[in-house]
């Protein structure tokens, strides 16, 4: 193996190793050590590629996101229907995102963690393109239901579909890493709530508030 193909694979191996220590125990409590120790290298070789463990964090958010995404879209598609109305598609989406972070509570937890640390760390200008995309540029299935329901008319010319876009996402998963934390008086059922929040982004698109 060549050996900037070898320093590649170390440093996927590292990355994907750090991902599952970050969500499996924290953020805060995974060390280069153990990260060094679980991807079959010493410490030095780990810093040796990443200057510091904020590097590592980040390079464990874009795999994170990635591998996000490719599972909503294979999951959302693959209940799409030739005609659905785009709102339909979005009524999918919203489901699938929330119910995703329901059932996996761990990775809510992990994108808190790491946006703090990553914060901390002054590299918040790296996350301008984290999920969901900027709205202007993204293609992503939930972008696309958003443009198609604009044809069909089942989302509204009038709503202003890229603020709604935005306040979505922050709205469901802000609430999410709320309930998770324990962070929130409300003590109505989880699953009830989000339903309850998707419904009124859905009736946003429409127009109807």
């Amino acid at each position: 193996m060549l050996p900037e193909e070898l320093r590649e694979r170390n440093k996927q191996q590292t990355v994907e190793r750090a991902l599952e220590l970050f969500i499996r125990q924290g953020v805060d409590q995974t060390t280069i050590r153990e990260i060094a120790a679980a991807a079959g290298l010493t410490e030095r070789s780990v810093y040796r590629y990443f200057e510091t463990k904020a590097a590592v964090i980040l390079a464990t958010t874009f795999l994170f996101w990635e591998r996000t995404a490719r599972q909503v879209e294979e999951a959302v598609t693959a209940q799409f229907y030739p005609g659905m109305p785009g709102i339909e598609q979005i009524r999918i989406m919203l489901a699938f995102y929330s119910g995703m972070y329901l059932e996996h509570p761990e990775y809510v937890r992990y994108i808190l963690q790491a946006e703090a640390a990553l914060y901390n760390a002054g590299l918040t200008a790296e996350l301008q393109d984290r999920p969901p995309g900027r709205f202007d540029r993204a293609d992503t299935p939930l972008t696309k239901a958003i443009q198609a329901g604009l044809a069909d008319g089942s989302v509204s010319s009038e709503a202003d579909v890229e603020e709604i876009y935005y306040n979505a996402y922050d709205a469901i998963l802000g609430t999410m890493q709320r309930q998770v934390m324990g962070s929130t008086l409300c003590t109505l059922d989880k699953r009830r709530r989000m339903e309850q929040l998707c419904t009124l982004f859905l009736k946003a698109f429409q127009g109807l508030i």
